[in-house]
């Protein structure tokens, strides 16, 4: 099934199991794929006082990289520049985590990692 998916479709799969992964964590989801003029936030969630960014790689195979590997530090101050435009529409905190989660499939299996920055 997931041979099938383009990687538009796997990523956007991806982004849903971290959604529900984070969900039942506790956390609550201010938004998804929010789109800034400094690139995109796939997930702005809350718990409690605490603001989360999560960055999701999602992988069926090796090909493009092991997916912390594509997170480089001009990725960070991107996802950065991104909050702090969203944050100050938003009223949202100043300070704030955050997190890359990577899904892999196995055997049309989904493993998490999250890696913290």
């Amino acid at each position: 099934m997931l041979k099938k998916l383009s990687a538009k479709q796997l990523g956007n799969y991806g982004e849903k199991i971290a959604a529900e992964y984070y969900q039942k964590l506790g956390y609550q989801i201010i938004g998804r794929n929010l789109h800034t003029r400094y690139g995109e936030i796939d997930l702005l969630l809350s718990k409690k006082s605490a603001i989360l960014l999560v960055e999701v790689k999602t992988r069926r195979n090796y090909s493009f990289g092991w997916g912390e590997e594509t997170v480089s530090e001009a990725k960070i101050q991107h996802l950065t520049a991104a909050y702090h435009e969203i944050q100050g529409e938003a009223g949202l905190p100043e300070n704030f985590d955050l997190e890359i989660i990577i899904i892999e499939f196995i055997d049309n299996q989904a493993k998490i990692y999250r890696l913290l920055s």
